[in-house]
């Protein structure tokens, strides 16, 4: 049984926060994440797809850079296109990059790192 099965069935059962936990577990979302995936699950929508108001489209566009090694390009796109804070920006790029099975950069360092160049980037952007 593979995961988006084993959640549905808790979901049937109405384990909702076990269901939750699980996806957690299986994939290292954070809490916030895994809430709006499992929730998409219950809703019968596709887990995997863009958040609403996102067209597909987009959200290859953001596969495609990820895929070229330029997360912090993809986390600036999404930042343009949805009004969306810094940290909420990269956390909704590193689900897309897990939706993807893309490799995720690990441990606090990494995302330290990420959130430094890309604060370089956008103050630099903004001198221009």
């Amino acid at each position: 049984m593979n995961l988006d099965e084993q959640l549905r069935d808790l979901l049937a059962r109405g384990e909702k926060i076990e269901a939750i936990k699980l996806y957690r577990e299986a994939t290292g979302a954070g809490l916030a994440e895994a809430k709006q995936y499992v929730e998409r699950l219950e809703a019968g929508q596709a887990a995997g797809g863009p958040p609403p108001g996102l067209d597909d489209a987009f959200w290859q566009s953001l596969v495609e850079l990820l895929k070229q090694g330029q997360k912090i390009e993809a986390i600036k796109r999404y930042r343009e296109r949805t009004g969306a804070g810094l940290k909420e920006s990269k956390e909704a790029v590193e689900s897309l990059t897990r939706q993807s099975g893309l490799p995720v950069g690990s441990g606090c360092g990494s995302a330290a790192a990420t959130l430094l160049l890309l604060a370089g980037a956008l103050a630099w952007a903004a001198l221009r």
